[in-house]
């Protein structure tokens, strides 16, 4: 997968005739990161991939390969999830609803392993987000507060908000995640 999104990021940078260099520097990441995101060698994290396709004026999901509305089908079945891969180490993120440019708001399904993190430092986004526990504990970092949420617990906040996550119990979390406007 990593190889289409780096195809994707080339050919939409050059299609805006944005210099590998220019196009790293904006992005505060080196020229070699870039290329090799590009050539399918190395992996962006989440917040780097929407900093991305930010800067492309595009959506992490034309970046991975997720095409216009395939259907009018308003139903995703469970075995026809697009799974989003190692985006995070031990985070797997599964899109619930069909690619569609006109989607107000982005339903995902977060399955996180134990010690799961959403990488690094806080991050933030323009939009909100609301949580949904569904199984396990995770423990959201809004500001300098950390929330614990339990199965059945939720949250809701704006992403503008620096904001992170860890699974923070004994087992695999899973989580609802809604996120608008969508990037996926």
């Amino acid at each position: 997968m990593m190889n289409v999104v780096g195809i994707n990021i080339r050919r939409l940078r050059e299609g805006k005739r944005i210099k590998l260099r220019e196009f790293a520097r904006s992005l505060n990441l080196s020229a070699s990161f870039i290329s090799q995101v590009e050539m399918g060698k190395a992996s962006p994290s989440l917040s780097t991939l929407k900093d991305i396709a930010d800067k492309l004026s595009t959506t992490v999901g034309e970046l991975i390969g997720e095409g216009q509305k395939i259907s009018d089908m308003p139903i995703t079945r469970e075995k026809d999830r697009k799974n989003i891969k190692d985006l995070e180490k031990g985070v797997s993120m599964f899109l619930l609803t069909s690619p569609d440019n006109n989607k107000m708001m982005e339903p995902l399904l977060f399955k996180m392993n134990k010690n799961a993190t959403s990488g690094g430092a806080n991050y933030t986004h323009f939009g909100q987000e609301f949580v949904l526990v569904l199984k396990g504990e995770i423990e959201i970092k809004l500001n300098d507060s950390n929330y614990n949420l339990k199965k059945g617990d939720s949250i809701y906040f704006n992403s503008k908000t620096p904001h992170s996550f860890k699974n923070s119990g004994s087992g695999e979390a899973e989580a609802v995640w809604v996120i608008t406007p969508p990037s996926f």
